[in-house]
């Protein structure tokens, strides 16, 4: 399908206008088609769309990997390395869905990003789960036993909760909706890095740190150098259009998450491989079906509650 003439930030709803960014967008209502295979043509969404597909499928290669080493079926501890993985994949997944669908509608930008933040809720708090089964010290793995795995789900259900609010209330360029953002996202990933930043901490004054904990420092403070990119809105606030399609911060960030998660993966797979958890005498007790029942259906409401809050809103609109 040839890509249709792309529009300029005038053309386009107030709700899908992109600060400085000035050209590159699709046209609306046009078949859904359409906008899957505008993932081949250049707009200001193509390095959005692919910087998350390209680790999402190495994603797929590394849990290949490993599940020739673990036996995901009946290792629990290896099952939560499978969780892991499985919600990398689908962070990246929703948010390239996202970046892709959303510009067929107004309907369509609320639910693909509602998604997108369900996806980042849902990574936050398996991977804090994770860091604290696998990765964690036995003094805090004692401390926070056995209500931690359930309070990073309390904090990623607030975070779901805060954002699709900001999404549906706001418009995207006011002051409000980022500092639900940032305060709820700051929230959410310090709580769930906890354990990684009590064991970073034992190690230093220990003197015991190892390559593994360097690994867990480094995607710590990965996340923090990408969302600087994403929040101040460098390159593109200093080139108005001149990053439209290639060079815009959001791009920026989202190539240095990837990273982060990635090492993240590969830290968690060695701690696992070393077999950490049992050493420290810590039991897997966690039971991940109930663990995840629970988070799926906080999620579901969550979604529910907040899509149809954003289509009632579009019906009263019109």
């Amino acid at each position: 399908m040839v890509m249709k003439r792309s529009l300029s930030v005038d053309e386009v709803p107030d709700v899908q206008k992109d600060p400085h960014v000035l050209t590159g967008y699709r046209p609306p209502k046009q078949p859904w088609r359409f906008y899957l295979m505008s993932i081949f043509s250049a707009h200001n969404e193509t390095v959005n769309v692919w910087t998350h597909l390209i680790p999402c499928i190495y994603v797929l290669f590394l849990m290949k990997t490993y599940s020739d080493e673990l036996d995901f079926a009946s290792d629990a501890s290896s099952r939560l390395l499978l969780l892991l993985g499985t919600s990398n994949f689908t962070v990246q997944f929703l948010s390239a869905c996202a970046h892709l669908l959303h510009s067929r509608s107004v309907a369509a930008y609320y639910v693909t990003f509602t998604l997108d933040f369900l996806g980042i809720a849902f990574y936050s708090a398996t991977t804090g789960t994770a860091q604290y089964l696998l990765s964690s010290e036995a003094s805090f793995f004692r401390a926070m036993h056995p209500w931690f795995p359930w309070s990073c789900v309390l904090f990623s259900c607030c975070y779901f909760a805060a954002n699709a609010h900001a999404h549906v209330t706001y418009r995207g360029c006011d002051p409000e909706r980022s500092m639900i953002q940032v305060v709820s996202f700051s929230t959410m990933y310090l709580w769930s890095i906890l354990p990684l930043m009590h064991r970073i901490y034992s190690d230093i004054f220990n003197g015991s740190v190892d390559d593994v904990t360097w690994m867990h420092v480094r995607h710590i403070l990965l996340v923090p150098i990408g969302s600087f990119f994403h929040v101040s809105e460098i390159p593109q606030s200093f080139f108005p259009g001149m990053c439209d399609v290639i060079g815009h911060g959001h791009q920026i960030f989202h190539v240095i998450i990837s990273m982060s998660f990635m090492i993240q993966l590969e830290a968690s797979f060695i701690d696992l491989q070393n077999r950490r958890h049992l050493d420290l005498g810590r039991p897997i007790d966690l039971s991940i079906t109930t663990y995840l029942v629970v988070l799926f259906t906080s999620y579901g409401y969550i979604t529910s509650v907040f899509v149809r809050k954003a289509l009632s809103k579009l019906k009263a609109n019109t």
